[in-house]
């Protein structure tokens, strides 16, 4: 098993990456660039039954980056109130995001990194600057590089330069607008989306002084960011405005798709958002109609399958693994046509732990 792994990554470290450009003009990932894995950050902060809503809010956008192809290895979900075993709801274990409890956004397989009292403005700094002691394990760490597109979701209370934690402390828009800069000198992100969905939300991104973050609000300086409708069964609003608008966005997008950030940030006009959306783009370097969704809300990788032998003994370093052409074309056939018979994997979970007899 150890001789496989290290075989696997050394291929992985000596296969050169070729990624090309879009013909139609929507650079995904085009040549040049360092983007190489997407990481999700979605934050609640609020505590107590009647913010209800909040916790449906963080636990919709997991599903949809989840949906999307971001795997729970790559999403650090932070939740500051169980509402799925609060007694006072009516259907223990379950969210809801819509008063027509079509989906429950809870699920059978949420996996929550932060809960409870573990949501604080002190472990949130520190998992975006990875400054955490030795003992913290791997599901609460923000393991990203410089190739990573990170994609950080806030839903809360909220005022004039602050987002409340468990309504006992908050973060400042200074003290978010330097963590990232020290996210930035440590090389911990190639681009950042930052959503944030709160009251006077746009006041949390006037500090930021980072390059590569496009920021978006729920609401201006001055403004509430409201709830969009009340669930009769639970007496409380179940989701808040520009939230359920985006959700509804997201549930037409598909891994594959071509929907880019420009028709996101249409996505709660002022007509059904009450709220005007902000939006800060002067970080961002590339244009938001060339930037596909899925660039931050999914994890699609393009493999290219070949029927060519590698020779790993062959490998010199990066960029030079040597093809194994010795056996010649009929012979490889043979090889493949022989592989394509061999035992299937029995799968759990979707890693393949042995063979079927």
């Amino acid at each position: 098993m150890k001789l496989y792994y290290y075989l696997c990554l050394l291929l992985v470290c000596c296969l050169p990456i070729s990624i090309t450009a879009r013909d139609d003009g929507t650079s995904g990932y085009v040549k040049g660039k360092t983007h190489t894995n997407n990481w999700a950050v979605l934050v609640d902060t609020s505590r107590f039954w009647f913010n209800y809503r909040h916790v449906a809010n963080v636990l919709s956008m997991y599903r949809s980056v989840k949906r999307l192809g971001i795997p729970d290895s790559q999403i650090i979900l932070m939740v500051a109130d169980d509402m799925a075993c609060n007694p006072r709801n009516p259907r223990p274990a379950t969210v809801f995001n819509n008063a027509h409890q079509h989906i429950n956004v809870y699920g059978e397989d949420v996996e929550v990194d932060y809960r409870g009292y573990e949501v604080t403005v002190e472990n949130f700094v520190r998992l975006l600057t990875g400054r955490l002691a030795p003992s913290t394990p791997r599901s609460k760490r923000l393991l990203t590089d410089d190739g990573s597109n990170i994609l950080i979701y806030m839903t809360g209370h909220g005022g004039d330069g602050f987002l409340k934690f468990q309504d006992s402390e908050e973060i400042t828009n200074v003290e978010l607008a330097d963590a990232f800069e020290q996210m930035w000198q440590k090389k911990r992100y190639n681009e950042i989306l930052f959503i944030i969905d709160t009251c006077q939300a746009a006041s949390m991104y006037e500090h930021f002084y980072s390059p590569n973050i496009l920021a978006i609000a729920s609401s201006l300086v001055g403004e509430d960011s409201l709830s969009h409708h009340v669930d009769p069964a639970i007496g409380v609003y179940i989701i808040d405005r520009f939230t359920y608008y985006a959700l509804e966005f997201l549930e037409r997008v598909t891994p594959d798709s071509t929907k880019t950030l420009a028709e996101f940030l249409q996505v709660c006009p002022k007509r059904v958002c009450i709220s005007t959306v902000g939006v800060r783009q002067d970080l961002y370097k590339r244009d938001p109609k060339t930037v596909l969704v899925s660039e931050f809300f999914g994890s699609v990788r393009s493999v290219e399958l070949t029927e060519r032998i590698l020779d790993i003994p062959k490998c010199g370093g990066k960029g030079k693994v040597a093809f194994n052409d010795s056996q010649g074309e009929a012979s490889t056939k043979e090889n493949v046509k022989k592989s394509l018979q061999r035992k299937k994997l029995v799968y759990a979970n979707q890693l393949p732990i042995s063979y079927t007899k």
